[in-house]
């Protein structure tokens, strides 16, 4: 029997394509805030849960770190199961290079980046399997509904022009959650995709005037790549993840 932990937008996918071998806790049932958890027996142990909004962290550094590490850590050493894989974030990086290479030391620049790196080390110590993702695409991006709603009103968007993802979809990364076994790995999608070039692709889609995005700087982070250590996988191409969920979501709207 197979346990999710977490029923996010991975943990959800991850549970429907595992069914019927599988057994999926919600926030109710393992809210790692506390740590009073019922675990049942598994083989395999996939950890899908945590606060992963970077300004979140920023805020709450002691309450998020409480659940990212320190719950986390006592949630691994109480499961009974053979196997265990752990989500983590290409964040780990400072995002100054591209195509970082898993070898590559940690250089996290955010308190999201940061206890990410603390936890990938000590769960590496206990023998987790570990996993770094870039950006994971599935039916709801709320950044992009967010924008596409102001431009249906013909309103101003303003995405980042100096932040970047590498986009995959979440049926690639569940399928990639199913192959690695032991030790740390990475993947991300082919190339970085500035925020703002993927809005102007979407507005373009839908047919709107290019002048209602106007892009702004934030921190920047222009590279979110990895050199992906998974053999047997086919790198997804950015730009088609991205083609892909304006095709589904701006049709789904029509």
């Amino acid at each position: 029997m197979n346990l999710v932990i977490g029923n996010g937008l991975i943990g959800r996918h991850l549970y429907y394509s595992l069914r019927p071998d599988v057994v999926m806790t919600s926030r109710k049932e393992v809210n790692l805030s506390r740590d009073d958890w019922e675990l049942p027996k598994c083989s395999t142990a996939y950890i899908c849960a945590g606060v992963t909004s970077t300004q979140e962290c920023e805020e709450h550094p002691e309450e998020s770190r409480l659940v990212n590490v320190t719950n986390t850590i006592k949630l691994v050493k109480r499961l009974k199961a053979s196997r265990v894989v752990w989500i983590s974030s290409e964040r780990v990086y400072d995002g100054s290079k591209p195509y970082k290479k898993v070898t590559d030391e940690v250089c996290p620049t955010t308190e999201y980046g940061k206890q990410k790196a603390e936890t990938e080390k000590l769960l590496l110590d206990l023998g987790v399997t570990v996993i770094r993702f870039s950006k994971v695409l599935g039916w709801d991006v709320p950044l992009f509904e967010g924008w596409i709603s102001r431009l249906e009103r013909n309103e101003f968007i303003y995405p980042y022009s100096n932040m970047s993802m590498s986009p995959m979809p979440v049926s690639f990364a569940v399928q990639v959650l199913s192959k690695v076994r032991g030790g740390l790995y990475q993947v991300s999608g082919d190339k970085d995709l500035s925020y703002a070039r993927v809005a102007y692709h979407i507005a373009n889609q839908m047919g709107k005037d290019l002048a209602l995005v106007q892009p702004v700087q934030t921190n920047p982070h222009p590279y979110t790549t990895l050199e992906s250590n998974i053999q047997g996988i086919d790198i997804p191409d950015a730009w088609e993840t991205i083609y892909e969920w304006c095709q589904t979501r701006l049709l789904s709207r029509a």
